[in-house]
């Protein structure tokens, strides 16, 4: 017998004694911690990393940024927008704007003779469908409500809106994901509006 003045609470309490050996718990978070290590494994180690919109040859992508940074760099000189006092003059700019992104549109679409791989043919028209459809409708109807702005126009009405073209997501993301997953950082949407 121990002479020693010390209690331990778990001799006054045995509800309180830790389980000793493999409970159902212990096996359920074992369980859980190796099948992390294995999914992380596996996507660390052997989960494909290939892009479905990379270009299979570098060709457009080399061709496209010279005129994508060209076309962005025009539409950088023009006034910041809080340095305009009025939606017609704020037209003025936007209109401009879209209009080189149209024409840079047209300048990028002479380039698919570049294109050999039938895949980059196909994710290049969806990309320039976006742009056409998509951003350039948006653009022009944004300049529109610019130019037929009154004093009265609210604040939110001169509100340059993106369309969401198909569920779940804003063509623009789609644009410069692309535009970054290729190496071209000038061929993202234009920061200007």
């Amino acid at each position: 017998m121990n002479d020693s003045p010390y209690v331990s609470p778990l001799e006054s309490f045995p509800q309180l004694a830790v389980a000793r050996g493999w409970t159902w718990r212990r096996l359920l978070v074992l369980a859980v911690l190796a099948a992390l290590v294995v999914m992380w494994g596996w996507i660390y180690l052997f989960a494909p990393r290939d892009n479905p919109d990379r270009f299979q040859s570098t060709q457009f992508a080399q061709a496209a940024e010279p005129l994508c940074a060209a076309a962005q760099e025009a539409i950088d000189a023009f006034p910041v927008a809080h340095t305009i006092t009025s939606p017609q003059e704020r037209a003025v700019y936007v209109r401009e704007g879209t209009e080189i992104t149209a024409r840079l549109i047209e300048d990028l679409r002479a380039l698919m003779p570049l294109v050999t791989d039938a895949q980059d043919r196909e994710t290049l028209n969806l990309w320039f469908e976006d742009w056409e459809q998509g951003y350039l409708v948006d653009r022009w109807a944004h300049v529109d409500r610019l130019e037929n702005a009154t004093a009265d126009t609210p604040d939110r009405e001169l509100a340059f809106l993106v369309q969401e073209r198909i569920p779940g997501g804003f063509y623009t993301r789609r644009i410069d994901g692309l535009a970054n997953v290729n190496d071209m950082p000038s061929c993202r949407v234009p920061g200007d509006i």
